[in-house]
């Protein structure tokens, strides 16, 4: 008799545990889409990320700061990293630097598919002029577009030495050295 008591409340549990499954919408969510299906196209154009406002306000500064450095730092971060080659350029004022510095961005940005920058601020000087110098430690990994090569990374402690210059739009604020010079746009 326990025995076929057991085997009434084992099917009666089974039979309202399938009542419950059919009843409970977000059990149909969970179940996979038919094979037939396809998946829903990607948007055409990408979105565009909203400027950080505490980053526009800070590169408005007339003199240099902690937050100046920080917002230069993270424009040059979502630059790259959103593999956005006008805003990296714009981030450098290139009459300054090596020769043939902008052309080798360009070089980089075709023969990279994507940066990975992150940073480490360790010291500033020059607070309260319309200049300064950021020593940050970088790490950089880029990965070339041709997926047989492998990706480069490197480490680097930089020297960045950047300035308010004249603009007619945007950020008036550049980076107009760095040691050592190579580091974000070798291969």
């Amino acid at each position: 008799m326990k025995k076929y008591f057991s085997m009434l409340v084992c099917i009666v549990l089974l039979a309202a545990s399938a009542l419950v499954a059919q009843s409970n919408p977000a059990s149909d969510a969970a179940a996979p889409a038919p094979q037939d299906a396809k998946p829903a196209e990607k948007a055409s154009t990408p979105k565009i990320p909203r400027p950080n406002m505490g980053d526009e306000s800070a590169l408005q500064q007339a003199t240099f700061s902690q937050a100046v450095a920080d917002a230069l730092l993270r424009r040059l971060v979502h630059g790259m990293q959103g593999h956005n080659l006008p805003q990296t350029k714009s981030m450098f004022l290139a009459e300054r630097l090596e020769p043939n510095f902008e052309q080798h961005m360009e070089a980089a940005f075709n023969y990279y598919d994507s940066f990975h920058l992150y940073y480490k601020i360790i010291q500033l000087s020059g607070e309260g002029e319309p200049k300064g110098t950021i020593i940050a430690d970088f790490d950089l990994e880029s990965r070339p577009q041709q997926i047989e090569q492998a990706t480069h990374r490197q480490h680097a402690r930089m020297r960045l030495e950047v300035e308010r210059v004249a603009s007619a739009h945007g950020n008036p604020w550049r980076i107009v050295a760095m040691d050592p010079e190579h580091f974000f746009f070798e291969y």
